[in-house]
């Protein structure tokens, strides 16, 4: 799903930037700046399929001593940051 997203974005990168200027105001070099930005979050999305869940063996660390850690999801979160 993501991947067709990130093929739309990508055919579509003019018509979103002219959408931007349109709508925000600013020049059509600062909408394409946007498109671009917000291409970049959905590939590093694309990206992070199996990622960073796998947690970490540190086997050795003293004598009878191994360190195992497991990451698991949590679920749904959501967090309030001020943008200005």
């Amino acid at each position: 799903v993501m991947l067709s997203f990130q093929a739309l974005i990508r055919q579509h990168q003019q018509d979103l930037a002219h959408l931007i200027t349109a709508e925000q105001g600013k020049t059509l070099a600062d909408g394409m700046g946007d498109v671009f930005r917000g291409l970049e979050v959905v590939e590093n999305t694309c990206g992070m399929g199996g990622m960073g869940l796998a947690g970490e063996s540190l086997m050795g660390l003293g004598t009878g001593i191994d360190c195992v850690s497991y990451r698991q999801p949590l679920g749904v979160c959501a967090g309030i940051a001020p943008f200005n």
